[in-house]
């Protein structure tokens, strides 16, 4: 929210009549409400402690998940919680909120889009019911100070804040912990516990029910990851940071027993860290959710590996830092960022402040003459807002110098780092001789490949010639055969008429050979059974 808005504001609270001091809000219904039982309040204005102590909600007790809608409470306090006791699921995302109270009885908190830097909880010792809880895009600058009074947390996202700096171990308190989101913070350090004199640097951590795990977009170069007990892991998204490789070794994925995808896109990796992180996940069955564009490979001279671009070598460092005091120059400006930015928040409160203080004013002097308080708090917004133009213009005008350091500091790097990796001659002279080896292999399998073919299509020629003699040799054989089916008809047509001549002789036979010689008969009769010829014969 701007101070142009926070200004308007207060201005609505602080011009009110004295009539109108007890605010009463009452609930509506949304149009498509998540929980059924669901208040939604609107324009809840709460600058001040007083407006806190003057406002009044009429909420009925059926009603256990509260929304509110373009509003103002840049503190929401414990007093104003304990109007919503029955209330277990709240949403106040972009309420102007800079501190915000959680109470033990909520379930469900969303406070997204706020300016929140600091959370209250119930007093110590007080188990919080609360089961999801997002902050996303505020101004949290640590992670907050859970304890062991939150065992029923299992959502957590704390993306797009300014967190610079997490230890895990800050997070080892949320035993039901499933799913956290540190995305879009600009970490630049994620580290298993918290630094300590008395503690060793490499002692784990364990998160033992956590599902998915999301450092996206943050601007991570190295991240070790050997003291991770993570063995309910499911999904892993390193995306869009520096990383160039994994502490300890590329296997170390693989103690993540239940990992079922990851995501790393979109960071500087070392290829031969890669290689050996792509070969386990392949092992593993381990799904991969993202891809670099080509486009980003080739723009930035870089290789890819199943389409992930990486450096085919990372910058070796010597005994002398090839950058020497530019480091000091680094550190200065980030020095004199952080100071700026000090500065600002700094500027920020006081204007807040002044408003506010000049609310109370305001509020005091009602009863005077109403046009000269109108007149005071137009000259009063003016010179704010000259005063906060004053300020914008000044930190633009060191954020561009501070751009410019740190563009030609960022040159002087790649020009040394460009020294630093250069190829050895020896090894491209090693890799020109090997890549003429292989085209020269390549040119043998072709001839030899081309002499295959001019051989199978000479024998498919010859085997389709031998093809066609065969068919006219076929051609020729059932030619032939009609001819034989045709002779064999006309042999039985002739044998017909012979039978028919036989059966004639046959009868005139019997009719000349007289009934009385039935020896002579009886003769007769057997010849028809093929026995007349031979005794003719015999009897001849």
């Amino acid at each position: 929210m701007t101070i142009t808005q926070i200004l308007a504001l207060m201005l609505l609270s602080t011009c009110a009549p004295a009539s109108y001091a007890l605010v009463t809000y009452r609930c509506g219904v949304p149009d498509t409400p998540v929980i059924k039982a669901t208040c939604l309040v609107r324009d809840v204005i709460l600058g001040t402690v007083a407006d806190i102590e003057d406002a009044s909600f009429s909420i009925d007790m059926r009603y256990v998940a509260l929304t509110m809608v373009g509003g103002f409470i840049p503190d929401f306090t414990r007093q104003l919680a304990r109007q919503f006791p029955q209330v277990q699921d709240l949403t106040v995302d972009a309420m102007g909120i800079r501190k915000m109270y959680i109470w033990s009885n909520l379930e469900q908190l969303s406070a997204r889009n706020n300016s929140i830097r600091a959370l209250d909880f119930a007093s110590i010792g007080v188990e919080h019911r609360l089961r999801s809880l997002r902050l996303d895009d505020n101004e949290l600058s640590s992670v907050p100070l859970f304890g062991q009074s939150f065992n029923e947390l299992k959502y957590l996202s704390l993306e797009g804040n300014r967190l610079e700096q997490v230890a895990l171990d800050s997070f080892t308190g949320l035993g039901q912990l499933q799913s956290l989101s540190l995305a879009r913070n600009g970490l630049i350090v994620v580290e298993p516990t918290t630094r300590a004199p008395a503690r060793p640097i490499h002692q784990g951590v364990q998160l033992l029910k956590l599902k998915h795990l999301s450092l996206a977009s943050n601007r991570l170069i190295t991240v070790n990851i050997s003291g991770w007990e993570m063995p309910s892991l499911v999904s892993l998204d390193l995306s869009n940071n520096d990383l160039y490789l994994l502490l300890d070794e590329a296997h170390q994925l693989g103690q993540f027993g239940a990992l079922l995808e990851v995501s790393y896109a979109g960071n500087d990796w070392q290829c031969g860290w890669l290689s050996e992180a792509q070969l386990m996940l392949r092992k593993r069955g381990i799904a991969v959710k993202d891809q670099d564009p080509a486009a980003r490979c080739d723009r930035e001279q870089m290789q890819s590996l199943n389409g992930i671009c990486c450096y085919e070598r990372a910058l070796e460092l010597s005994d002398k830092d090839p950058f020497g005091s530019r480091w000091e120059q680094l550190s200065e400006l980030r020095r004199r960022y952080e100071l700026v930015q000090y500065s600002y928040d700094q500027v920020e409160d006081a204007d807040l402040n002044l408003i506010t203080e000049r609310g109370h004013d305001l509020r005091g002097q009602l009863m005077g003459s109403v046009a000269q308080d109108q007149d005071e708090i137009k000259r009063e917004l003016a010179r704010l807002r000259h005063a906060l133009h004053t300020e914008t213009a000044q930190l633009e005008r060191l954020e561009e110098r501070i751009e410019r350091a740190g563009i030609e500091l960022g040159q002087s790097i790649d020009e040394l780092h460009e020294r630093a990796v250069r190829p050895k001659p020896t090894l491209d002279a090693v890799r020109q001789q090997t890549i003429g080896d292989s085209i020269e292999r390549i040119k043998t399998s072709i001839e030899s490949l081309r002499r295959k073919v001019q051989n199978y299509v000479y024998e498919t020629s010859e085997r389709d010639k031998r093809i066609r003699r065969y068919g006219e040799r076929i051609d020729h054989l059932e030619d032939q055969l009609a001819e034989a089916q045709q002779l064999e008809n006309s042999l039985h047509r002739r044998a017909g008429d012979l039978k028919a001549r036989v059966d004639d002789a046959y009868r005139v036979i019997e009719e000349v050979i007289p009934r009385n010689s039935e020896e002579m008969y009886d003769r007769v009769r057997a010849s028809r059974f093929g026995a007349y010829s031979y005794q003719m014969r015999r009897r001849g």
